[in-house]
């Protein structure tokens, strides 16, 4: 998605202001092993749902034992005190200006509770403060530097002190020299969380989805006067007719799904500590008794997504199960939110799942190899014989249960560069030849792709 926050974004109904500043959704590698989440995003930008969470008060590094196995949780009690603990936020992305503008400037957008600001930071706004401008000058040139990154990995690394202090800034820092000063403000504007009710759990409570996706939008520019930093004006985002669609009637050719829709209220989400909620996404969810998956949208009513639902439910039509041999993610339910808008799906889990891309090596054994190729080479056969594409083919969409068995995930669309390319995107055509270079990746047990 490319846009301006200075200006009215294509999702305000205006297709006049496409601009060529990228919006990069943050996505670390070291969150997604931390919540076990291995349906990373994809490297076209309208896909992202994954974010992390960065503590208030601030830390000089990332807490690397994060990327260990999730820790038991301690006892719920603790989560109904999170509300005398220090403010958290979430990250969620980041926008720059870019050659063509008069000034520079980059805009940064968190979450704070339920929620979302978005701090625009230019020199243009500080008045006799050279040391901010100088540090402004810093950061504009780090979040530059990151549009390469991305376009190579979708991601990046947080760094350790050490490397810290000889390679410059970094994106935690970044984001704490912006929010910081704006975040006693934040919290005022941010409700109180409500814990969802849950006789399943002892103390009776625990967060809901809603917690976690933005019910309002809030945007200030970041200004500084005698090198003192603090937020402008805190304007709300119109969250009618501009960003959303209006209610539909009925008379309107709505979007229906046969599978069953949840409020975000519905939801119970995992949280394996319960004093930092935040520090994980919420993609572990409870609805009643039944473990699932949470993959956000994009945006409401993504027609990404809804296609990504329509080919479930083509999957569920065809009785194509396991049961008959053949592995791929399925779809348990949809949740919409207040205007009967889809915000995510909801799947079922695959017990101790892990990417292809980590299950195999060197060391593999030829047995698990061959029975991963095969499996594999079933699945896609038998999609296409009933019309269906997979899209997105390459080793990071298949998960290895505990079982050793591989599924087939992420029926959402996009491609990889180096597995299908841009040409055979969405084409059976581009799933066979997927499929042939994820078959040499297993043969030579990983490593770079190999026309």
């Amino acid at each position: 998605m490319f846009d301006n926050w200075r200006g009215r974004g294509p999702w305000q109904g205006s297709s006049s202001y496409w601009m060529a500043e990228q919006r990069h959704y943050l996505s670390p590698k070291w969150i997604l092993c931390a919540v076990g989440c291995s349906q990373e995003p994809k490297k076209t930008p309208q896909l992202f749902f994954n974010f992390f969470s960065r503590p208030f008060p601030t830390q000089t590094h990332c807490s690397h034992s994060r990327c260990a196995p999730p820790r038991t949780p301690p006892a719920d009690p603790n989560l109904a005190k999170m509300e005398e603990k220090s403010t958290k936020y979430r990250i969620i992305s980041f926008t720059t200006s870019n050659e063509r503008d008069r000034r520079q400037w980059f805009s940064l957008e968190i979450q704070v509770r339920a929620s979302r600001y978005r701090i625009t930071v230019s020199p243009s706004n500080f008045r006799n403060s050279p040391l901010r401008s100088h540090e402004f000058q810093e950061y504009f040139a780090f979040l530059r530097s990151q549009h390469n990154n991305y376009d190579d990995d979708d991601s990046f690394e947080e760094t350790d002190e050490e490397e810290h202090a000889s390679r410059g800034p970094t994106m935690y820092d970044c984001f704490d020299w912006a929010a910081t000063p704006c975040l006693a403000d934040f919290e005022r504007l941010s409700p109180a969380l409500r814990l969802l009710e849950d006789p399943l759990v002892k103390g009776g409570q625990r967060l809901a989805l809603s917690h976690f996706l933005a019910a309002a939008t809030f945007e200030c520019d970041l200004t500084a006067a005698n090198d003192v930093l603090a937020p402008g004006d805190i304007e709300p985002v119109e969250t009618g007719e501009d960003m959303w669609p209006s209610p539909r009637s009925e008379d309107d050719d709505t979007w229906a799904t046969s599978f069953p829709s949840f409020s975000a209220t519905e939801v119970a989400v995992i949280c394996d500590d319960t004093e930092h909620p935040f520090d994980s996404n919420p993609t572990r969810v409870f609805v009643g008794q039944q473990k699932l998956y949470f993959k956000e949208s994009p945006d409401p009513d993504d027609e990404i997504s809804k296609k990504e639902v329509e080919t479930y439910e083509r999957i569920a039509a065809a009785n194509l199960g396991p049961e008959a041999g053949i592995r791929t993610s399925r779809l348990y339910g949809v949740v919409r939110n207040k205007r009967d808008q889809l915000v995510g799906l909801l799947l079922y889990p695959i017990e101790e799942d892990t990417p292809l891309t980590f299950a195999i090596g060197p060391e593999t054994p030829g047995t698990s190899k061959d029975r991963w190729a095969q499996q594999i080479q079933d699945t896609v056969t038998a999609l296409h014989r009933e019309g269906i594409t997979w899209g997105d083919a390459k080793p990071d969409n298949i998960l290895v249960d505990v079982h050793g068995d591989a599924w087939i995930i992420d029926f959402g669309g996009g491609r990889t560069e180096e597995w299908v390319d841009s040409d055979k995107a969405g084409t059976a055509e581009g799933d066979l030849q997927g499929l042939e270079r994820i078959l040499k990746f297993i043969a030579r047990g990983g490593g770079d792709v190999d026309d």
